[in-house]
């Protein structure tokens, strides 16, 4: 298989595999294990894909330039991890907000905004527990390959 297939391959799975888990835990926030979850459930996660993808790219590239310019004296570990936790922290509430808009609607702020909260709430600990775990074991792996 040609390199450039697999590595479209990975990035892939990759998204398709921290997307489904995501938008998963946040629609279970929203609308619980009910009759229409696995629906809603996929919706929200095209959704998240379709926003997110080309979102996160910026973000991605906003937050590098961040890390770089207020964190110099840190070392390479630490400016990883800083990014890394960053990233949860805005792509979660950008996903959040996503998972709750096609859940919920904004028909009723107060209810949008409360069922916003819970999720994001929700899904942060496990964001921030991912987000190291990728950094350090994943992404050097992940940046190899590519580069590759």
């Amino acid at each position: 298989m040609h390199n450039t297939v697999k590595k479209v391959l990975l990035v892939i799975t990759m998204v398709t595999l921290l997307g489904g888990l995501f938008t998963g835990i946040l629609t279970y926030s929203n609308i619980g294990l009910s009759d229409t979850f696995v629906h809603q459930w996929a919706w929200s996660f095209v959704q998240a894909v379709c926003v997110l993808f080309p979102l996160g790219v910026g973000v991605m590239w906003v937050m590098n330039k961040l890390v770089a310019a207020f964190f110099t004296g840190f070392s390479t570990l630490n400016k990883n991890l800083i990014f890394g936790l960053g990233m949860a922290i805005i792509m979660e509430a950008i996903m959040a907000l996503s998972t709750t808009y096609s859940n919920i609607g904004i028909g009723d702020m107060q209810r949008f905004g409360n069922a916003f909260l819970a999720s994001y709430l929700m899904v942060l600990p496990v964001a921030l527990v991912l987000s190291p775990l990728m950094t350090l074991l994943v992404k050097p792996k992940l940046d190899a390959f590519l580069a590759s």
